[in-house]
């Protein structure tokens, strides 16, 4: 069953490159934890600690296609300048917590770190398909499937750092391996630009991204609807422990969710179901949205569980395939600026959701279940009515 992914493995560069996307997502997904418990830890505010969460994702978020678009143009070791300038602004950070300044130097360290984030995930993506060739379904399912293994292991690895040393050791060291490893791959692949001027002038849509390509617009909404759809449910499910008196709970069914994407990306990873892109990720928005509806009238933390192990199953065929869908709806030298679209869509989603439900959860947990039930339909009708935008590159609106 994985004899594709041995072989992808035993290529050049592929190890050494899935390890540093292991590390990317890994600390990627642990970041807004080290934040809460450095600054936190600093000032005793929770509220100065979300806000500097806040500045970080914000940060992130806007500067996010700008920093993608750059890569494009220039190539992958501009990556050693995001390395360079992300550590240092994280650095201060770390002086201003030790220092117990006041709240205005951490939100603008905090903005900074976060704006200067290096695009590792996005060029990693483009670079797998030189790394892989004909292999690179399979490099983009491994890929996912390390983001859902990061999403389990990174908030785990800030908090046990946090416990056991400080937690602004902890956020040091999370840092400082999402810039040693963004530097490892502007060092290894980034000798040469990611496309010429020539293929760019080929392939033409030299306009915005997102109106020189539906596709990617499709994809982005949706992304952003099932960024709504699981903001939601990871206070809903917060709130629904805490009144089981076990908040520390809701690790579980939140882990269910990464389980069940885990398993279904490295199975897609295979080539077995012998569908086209389009087709898995319409059917994994459906299976990843009709999932969560029993969450209506479903209150138990078991059963919550199991509902998150089959949406998250959704969520794994859905995002292998739109990993796959990004090499057909966007040109070949925009591939980096498009992923970071993606990504700036889903935080928003997620911002989103978490803020409505956080309003909800004083009416009971059904409130915001209902939120995200909403959210993942809207994704799946999305992604039917669009449908026709998930079309090969050449086709793209000029």
């Amino acid at each position: 069953m994985f004899s594709s992914y041995r072989a992808l493995l035993a290529r050049a560069g592929a190890r050494s490159l899935a390890l540093a996307c292991a590390l990317g997502w890994l600390v990627f997904a642990g970041y807004s934890l080290a934040v809460i418990l450095a600054v936190h830890a600093a000032s005793g505010s929770f509220a100065e600690a979300g806000g500097a969460v806040a500045a970080f994702a914000v940060g992130s978020g806007i500067g996010a296609p700008a920093r993608g678009r750059l890569i494009d143009r220039r190539g992958a070791r501009y990556l050693f300048v995001f390395a360079v300038g992300h550590a240092a602004a994280s650095g201060a950070l770390v002086v201003c917590c030790a220092l117990r300044v006041g709240a205005a130097p951490l939100l603008v360290a905090a903005g900074l770190a976060g704006l200067l984030a290096p695009p590792l995930i996005a060029t990693a993506r483009r670079v797998w398909g030189e790394v892989a060739g004909e292999l690179t379904p399979t490099a983009h399912a491994l890929n996912g499937a390390l983001g859902d293994a990061g999403s389990l292991a990174g908030p785990a690895m800030a908090g046990g750092l946090a416990a056991a040393v400080s937690p602004s050791f902890g956020f040091a060291v999370m840092t400082g391996t999402a810039s040693v490893a963004a530097a490892f791959v502007a060092s290894r692949w980034g000798g040469r630009s990611l496309a010429s001027a020539g293929d760019a002038a080929a392939e033409g849509g030299q306009g915005h991204l997102l109106v020189v390509s539906p596709g990617l617009l499709t994809l982005l909404l949706g992304d952003a609807a099932f960024g709504v759809a699981f903001g939601a449910i990871e206070v809903a499910v917060t709130a629904l422990c805490a009144r089981a008196h076990a908040a520390e709970l809701a690790a579980v069914p939140l882990s269910a969710t990464a389980a069940g994407s885990v398993l279904v990306s490295l199975w897609s990873g295979t080539g077995r179901l012998g569908k086209s892109a389009a087709w898995r990720y319409l059917t994994g928005c459906w299976l990843a949205g009709l999932a969560l509806l029993p969450l209506l009238v479903l209150r138990s933390i078991a059963g919550t569980s199991l509902i998150l192990v089959l949406s998250g199953a959704g969520l794994g065929l859905f995002a292998v395939a739109l990993y796959e869908l990004l090499d057909e709806v966007v040109p070949e030298h925009r591939a980096v600026e498009a992923f970071t679209w993606l990504t700036t869509g889903q935080a928003a989603g997620m911002a989103f959701g978490s803020a409505v439900a956080g309003q909800l959860t004083g009416a009971g947990a059904g409130m915001s279940f209902a939120l995200a039930c909403a959210a993942g339909m809207a994704g799946v009708v999305i992604a039917s009515v669009r449908r026709g935008t998930l079309s090969r590159a050449g086709e793209l609106v000029q």
